[in-house]
């Protein structure tokens, strides 16, 4: 289903980034992705699907605490 009509993105290219750019960063992937970069109501849905994609991708968990 198209979640960004503007920009012609689907949930599955969503979910396809999140996976392809090991990420799960909402900014950074609408960002790329260039959605809601244009009338901007596709925002909310966009980030609904990312948060559900994340849940069904498991993530290396980086260690942030700079132990030497």
């Amino acid at each position: 289903m198209y979640v960004c009509i503007c920009k012609g993105i689907t949930e599955k290219q969503i979910q396809e980034a999140v996976t392809s750019r090991n990420s799960n960063n909402p900014k950074e992937i609408l960002k790329a992705l260039g959605v809601g970069s244009d009338c901007g109501t596709c925002v909310e849905d966009a980030v609904k699907t990312l948060l559900e994609s994340n849940a069904r991708t498991p993530f290396e968990m980086k260690d942030s605490s700079n132990k030497a």
